[in-house]
């Protein structure tokens, strides 16, 4: 029975990370009720520190997106080596991430001599991500080449158009829940990471490493069906959001969970992106 367990547990969690093979049905869902857990407890925390969950905090946190992207990327391009490189795959990154946000998130709230030139913690907090993203940048240049310049255009290109849809769709017909900005940036990150997947699998041959990714192209021949199944989860979820947290005590856990839908959204998108940049 323990063998059993073990063999259990080294297939579907440990290899994945070893390996870097990606996702499978197991993990996927583990992974995602964990993310539901941690979502719960990262918003006791912030609570406990007195750190108020608004638009310029997650203003502040996006810089570390990035951060977790383009050290993926290092990792996809093996400039680490084990065991330092299974903290970059999923899902030891986010712990990795948010192990050093929280940190420097109190030490940008709680120094003295922060504090003294900057009223509002959020500033150094997300220049320090801005600086940690640049240094990540700085080496993934140095060490990589770019080949393939287009693709950085043309995913934000086919994203921003789709959004501009939605937008004038938005303020045209009053749903204000289209055209709110946190909403506005899940559906950018989102659009984004569509656009990388399609880009990636049906125009350079990559192949997807989510399980509903992989779904989509096996019975349709195409990655474009991402576009029709975020979309067509986002904006339900979006409304509901919109419609059935509307009060002062809901907001934080609202914002939370529009944070949330940013980082699954944006980081695969700037890893995607970047990946076919670099050609790795």
């Amino acid at each position: 029975m323990l063998e059993t367990i073990r063999q259990f547990i080294y297939a579907y969690y440990i290899h994945p990370i070893t390996h870097d093979t990606g996702y499978n049905p197991v993990n996927t869902i583990t992974w995602a009720l964990l993310l539901v857990l941690c979502l719960f407890l990262i918003l006791k925390l912030l609570k406990k520190l007195d750190i108020e969950i608004n638009e310029s905090f997650i203003a502040a946190l996006a810089p570390y997106i990035l951060v977790g992207a383009s050290l993926r990327v290092m990792e996809d391009a093996r400039l680490f080596s084990p065991p330092v490189s299974y903290m970059l795959i999923t899902p030891l990154i986010y712990f990795l991430l948010f192990s050093c946000c929280v940190s420097i998130l109190t030490i940008s709230r709680s120094n003295k001599k922060i504090r003294d030139y900057v009223k509002n913690y959020n500033v150094p907090f997300g220049l320090l991500g801005v600086i940690w993203f640049f240094v990540n940048m700085t080496i993934l240049l140095r060490k990589e080449e770019i080949l393939l310049p287009w693709v950085f255009f043309a995913v934000i290109g086919i994203s921003g158009i789709i959004l501009l849809v939605i937008y004038a769709i938005g303020m045209k017909f009053g749903m204000d829940f289209l055209t709110e900005k946190l909403n506005v940036s899940v559906l950018a990150a989102h659009l984004l990471d569509a656009s990388s997947s399609f880009i990636g699998i049906d125009l350079l041959g990559y192949s997807g490493k989510h399980v509903i990714e992989g779904i989509i192209v096996k019975y349709t021949g195409s990655a474009a069906g991402m576009y029709l199944l975020k979309l067509g989860i986002l904006i339900p979820v979006l409304y509901i959001l919109g419609t059935h947290f509307e009060k002062e005590e809901e907001r934080e856990l609202k914002n939370i969970v529009l944070l949330a839908l940013i980082v699954i959204g944006l980081a695969p998108a700037v890893r995607n992106t970047l990946r076919m940049v670099f050609g790795v």
